[in-house]
């Protein structure tokens, strides 16, 4: 092998606007290189015939690329005949299958005929890699009937196209038109809305050490004495998601991936409540695809006082649990027409948060640390225009 790395990859990120988001590139003999070790930042994408690395293979976080050249391989072990597609990097991790994961398939509706297959690498190398049941549904839902293959190790392809990515985390968040496109034409078509018509979707039932905020419950709580239903999407198919989804009226959440879900079948007329769960600007994507998707203004609701973060992190994160202001939360919730009277709202004290705070982190295994929000961020709510 000969050493083909660069740090970073020159160009301009995806954007929503056109550019090479909406492009595709066809390569005869190109190598499909999967990476060899976890990250953040990996090298591994699309490799010319003539040794170049293939630009349009990267994903990007806003400016960010995630892919960067992988070192050329020698002959590769593996060849495959036909034309496929190449679809990026497969998450097993929800949010992140459907924001990159799903970013290149807008290309499908652009193709004189389907590929022989669509062409996955790993995000997690060391992991298995077969397709997930809820994965395998999401695909069937968007009427994909093609063979799906995920390359574990450098691969020549007799024709690959390679399309620009067209969905993602940054400015991409919005879409590409093609991507728009792709999605609301052939997801989901025969769903009927069914379910509650006002629903508060909960992380307080995800296993692992996924973050929230500090007394969900008590969220919980409140708005089921408004008339609320709690949902919790992870214990139903996607399905039985778009479904519900379709079905709301007003729906309220922390800031978390089934917003994504949401945002790809949600219609203007339906009402929208984010409430953010840490410090952080990562509702930005959310609140992106719901715009640009649904054509709906969501309501932030800006309301974290503190963020109990686990020790070995150094800043508020996935795994991190927000302590909200609850009278300000009604008060947004109030002022924006999805609660009626707060007098009978429940405004948990300090030192039940603290105790709140004290059972997860048991209940974890894990230390947490509290840092207190910025003084120039006071809590609020926030809407685009």
């Amino acid at each position: 092998m000969h050493n083909n790395r660069a740090p970073i990859i020159s160009g301009e990120p995806p954007s929503p606007d056109g550019g090479w988001s909406g492009e595709m590139v066809t390569l005869g003999r190109a190598i499909v290189v999967p990476p060899v070790e976890s990250g953040l930042v990996q090298a591994c994408g699309v490799i010319a015939q003539d040794g170049k690395y293939c630009k349009h293979s990267a994903t990007w976080r806003g400016n960010r690329a995630m892919m960067t050249p992988p070192e050329t391989p020698g002959k590769p072990g593996q060849k495959l005949a036909g034309t496929h597609l190449f679809a990026g990097q497969l998450w097993s991790h929800f949010g992140h299958f459907i924001a990159e994961s799903m970013s290149r398939l807008w290309a499908l509706d652009h193709m004189k005929k389907p590929p022989d297959s669509i062409i996955f690498i790993p995000k997690r190398p060391a992991k298995s890699h077969n397709i997930r049941g809820y994965q395998k549904e999401f695909f069937d839902l968007l009427g994909i009937n093609i063979p799906i293959s995920i390359v574990e190790e450098p691969t020549e392809i007799e024709e690959l196209i390679i399309p620009g990515q067209g969905f993602g985390l940054g400015q991409i968040s919005k879409g590409s038109d093609q991507f728009r496109s792709y999605f609301a034409t052939n997801f989901a078509k025969d769903i009927k809305p069914k379910g509650a018509k006002k629903i508060y979707l909960s992380r307080a039932n995800l296993g692992g050490r996924e973050g929230g905020a500090v007394l969900e419950e008590v969220i919980e709580n409140n708005l089921t004495s408004q008339g609320y239903s709690v949902y919790h999407p992870q214990e139903n198919s996607i399905t039985d998601q778009v479904a519900q989804y379709r079905a709301v009226e007003k729906i309220i959440g922390l800031d978390g991936s089934a917003f994504h879900l949401f945002g790809f079948v949600g219609g203007p007329s339906q009402k929208v409540a984010i409430i953010l769960r840490r410090n952080s600007n990562v509702f930005n994507g959310l609140r992106n695809q719901i715009e640009n998707f649904c054509a709906i203004t969501p309501t932030l609701a800006n309301v974290v006082v503190a963020d109990w973060i686990p020790k070995h992190k150094n800043r508020p994160g996935r795994y991190s649990f927000g302590q909200l202001d609850f009278p300000a939360l009604c008060e947004v919730l109030q002022d924006a027409g999805f609660v009626g009277d707060c007098k009978n709202w429940l405004s948990p004290r300090f030192r039940e948060m603290k105790q709140g705070m004290l059972s997860i982190a048991k209940e974890k295994g894990l230390e947490y640390v509290r840092v207190k929000k910025p003084e120039n961020k006071s809590a609020q709510s926030e809407k685009q225009n």
